[in-house]
């Protein structure tokens, strides 16, 4: 596995632009699977986490209303679950390093968010072991430890989705940091730069968006590059506005998804690459 080099900051919290995550998630995929940066396709989530980052996988009921999607792990310990016949919270064991994913994402018509949710829980693995880690022998002789967190991470849909209705999360709590780094990564390993950049700048497909679909152009991109990489609209489209791949659409309609912002995709797309 490769070795990737950061900064920290403030409480182990790593220094580091969007852009030298994109070059970390580039690092990641080259080592694990080149072929994912040349030819536009879906990542094998699990096979990445376990396989390749050495990752556990468990499975509970993370709430009461599904609002928690996932937790890494990083310390052997017990995590607070909801135990659905008992109608209360209850506490399960969990080893250290595991991924701890809701069961409601289990279902079929889920699978985007199950993916999304893995990657962002890998981004934690990469870089917030030194933030999440806890020396217990160390809290144990020291009383003037003071530990704020627990040993694993509490990532929300908001945490996972990112930006919402056309709205993006200032960046200014520990929080927020460590979710944006952690939703960066997953964005740049589901979506890798190159392959993004295969895709949207083929002329087949371009001509297809402008052709079948006048001033919703950029909706037909969104929709293939989700289907592509099984990823859901809303990535898609943040993904396609963060490296600039959008397609020139002087006449675009202000109803379109991709203008808007708004959480609701109006086409019906048949086309692949």
């Amino acid at each position: 596995m490769v070795d990737i080099q950061f900064k920290y900051g403030a409480n182990n919290v790593p220094r580091m632009s969007d852009a030298e995550i994109e070059r970390h998630a580039m690092l990641y995929i080259q080592d694990y699977k080149p072929e994912l940066l040349k030819v536009p396709q879906p990542l094998d989530v699990e096979d990445f986490a376990e396989g390749y980052l050495k990752l556990g996988f468990h499975y509970t009921n993370l709430s009461h209303t599904g609002f928690i999607w996932g937790r890494m792990v990083f310390n052997n310990t017990l995590i607070i679950v909801y135990e659905p016949v008992l109608n209360k919270a209850d506490e399960e064991p969990v080893d250290a390093n595991t991924i701890v994913i809701d069961n409601r994402l289990l279902d079929e018509d889920r699978e985007v968010n199950f993916r999304s949710t893995v990657m962002h829980e890998c981004g934690h693995s990469v870089y917030h072991p030194e933030y999440f880690c806890i020396d217990y022998s160390e809290v144990s002789r020291k009383s003037d430890v003071d530990v704020s967190h627990l040993p694993y991470t509490h990532c929300k849909q908001g945490d996972i989705l990112g930006e919402w209705g056309g709205r993006k999360r200032k960046l200014t709590s520990e929080h927020d940091w460590l979710e944006h780094q952690a939703k960066y990564f997953s964005a740049a390993t589901l979506m890798p730069q190159k392959a993004m950049k295969a895709l949207c700048k083929n002329k087949g497909l371009q001509a297809y968006c402008f052709e079948n679909h006048p001033e919703f152009e950029n909706d037909a991109l969104v929709a293939v590059v989700a289907n592509t990489f099984r990823v859901s609209h809303a990535s898609a489209r943040i993904r396609v506005k963060q490296l600039k791949l959008g397609l020139i659409s002087p006449n675009e309609s202000p109803v379109s998804y991709y203008v808007s912002g708004q959480h609701i995709f109006p086409l019906d797309i048949q086309y692949s690459i």
